[in-house]
């Protein structure tokens, strides 16, 4: 960072934190129509300095001024429509995400319904669990933990999320099982499987394909949660058919909307994260844990590794990342990568901080150079009420010149971010 930020960004941060001062959050329940219908709402205010260094691919993204983002919010409503039949939706102005650069809107971020298979057949059970699921559905190889997506950050200790986490939404079906189990140190087996296509909108045309991913995992009574993500598409016909800005990939390997933003990027862009892999046909393996050491401790990790059989490739048909590419080409690309969180309270409830390291290496062959991209995060939240977030963060990524990154240089700058729920 260049010292000419220090001063608005002390500026900023002082107005906000009187800001966070002077707010009161009252938490209500928002239920109508005979408590059939459950409405959540959700607001987040962020600011953001940050700035890449010199030989960024896009010039401006190194003289970078403070500065407020759009007002994030969403409205999620939970419907009853029969005891064993229930819908969601989540409608939300998320410019980081879907948001656009010239308008403001609410989109649907995330619409299903839900079966409860046991229930409609006579066969409810208080141990065992079988939901049946359709609609714009979570695509993720990952567990026990949340994430920043629009408005909904409160779950997320930090502010922006990993570089090299694998969710979206698409449109499809999903089976979601889960088991009590007694008299064991496992205390519940959870496991699904899924069924999209590429898209949260249609597209019809033969050459586009399917992607499958599911999850298994294991929770204890001694703290400990460990799971298995599996994610495959089968989309690379479209490359020999279609236009490149045409062609459908898979959303989760491009991640969710991050809440950085870069002067040279959109308003909805991936830049920030990991940008190697097309995902046209390709697969991912992740191991997840969780580790409540205590009431006030907690650790969780990632790991995996992420193929495809073709690659992003420049003006010369050399592999390159999501942000500079012309093309596609049947060039395998390869990622190994991890993830390290802790969250530790001060005060209980009130006062924590929060770290996270994720690494990225491009395993690619015929590759050379320096091929890790990595991001530390450090930072701290604060409970104004209970349902009133207040957090800071510094964040730093490094990219090699051969990495996953798209910004093209190393980057670092502070963050803050006020958020409340009406629930």
């Amino acid at each position: 960072m260049k010292s000419r930020s220090i001063n608005p960004l002390i500026n900023s941060f002082f107005t906000l934190g009187i800001s966070c001062i002077a707010l009161v959050n009252q938490a209500n329940s928002a239920e109508f129509f005979d408590d059939k219908v459950h409405a959540k709402l959700m607001f987040m205010q962020g600011f953001q300095a940050i700035e890449a260094n010199s030989g960024a691919f896009a010039i401006s993204n190194a003289d970078m001024a403070p500065g407020f983002q759009r007002l994030r919010f969403n409205i999620e409503l939970a419907v009853k429509i029969h005891d064993y039949v229930t819908a969601y939706a989540d409608l939300g102005e998320e410019p980081n995400d879907f948001g656009t650069d010239d308008q403001f809107e609410i989109s649907q971020d995330l619409g299903y319904i839900d079966l409860d298979i046991f229930g409609l057949a006579g066969r409810a059970q208080q141990d065992q669990s079988w939901l049946f699921r359709a609609g714009n559905i979570v695509s993720t190889v990952f567990d026990y933990r949340g994430y920043s997506d629009g408005a909904a950050v409160q779950s997320n200790p930090l502010i922006g999320n990993s570089p090299i986490d694998f969710v979206t939404a698409e449109s499809g079906i999903q089976s979601l099982w889960s088991q009590k189990v007694s008299g064991s140190a496992i205390t519940q087996v959870n496991a699904d499987i899924g069924f999209t296509v590429p898209t949260f909108f249609e597209d019809y045309s033969g050459d586009r394909g399917f992607n499958t991913f599911g999850r298994l995992s294991l929770n204890t009574d001694f703290g400990l949660d460990l799971g298995l993500g599996w994610f495959t598409s089968s989309l690379g016909d479209q490359v020999a058919n279609r236009a490149f800005t045409d062609v459908q990939t898979a959303g989760l390997i491009q991640g969710d909307g991050d809440n950085y933003n870069f002067a040279a990027s959109g308003a909805g862009s991936r830049d920030t994260h990991a940008g190697l892999l097309p995902g046209l046909d390709a697969s991912i393996l992740q191991i997840n844990a969780h580790y409540q050491a205590s009431p006030n401790t907690t650790f969780r990790a990632w790991a995996g590794i992420a193929k495809d059989e073709f690659s992003f490739v420049d003006g010369n048909g050399e592999q390159t990342v999501a942000n500079q590419a012309v093309a596609y080409k049947e060039i395998e690309s390869e990622i190994n990568y991890y993830v390290i969180e802790t969250t530790q309270y001060i005060k209980p409830n009130h006062l924590y901080i929060a770290s996270r390291y994720s690494s990225v290496t491009n395993k690619s062959s015929a590759i050379s150079g320096d091929k890790d991209l990595s991001r530390i995060q450090l930072g701290l939240g604060w409970w104004l009420t209970q349902n009133t977030l207040f957090k800071a963060e510094y964040v730093k990524q490094a990219e090699g010149n051969a990495s996953a990154g798209q910004i093209g240089a190393d980057w670092d700058g502070l963050t803050a971010e006020l958020s409340v729920i009406f629930d």
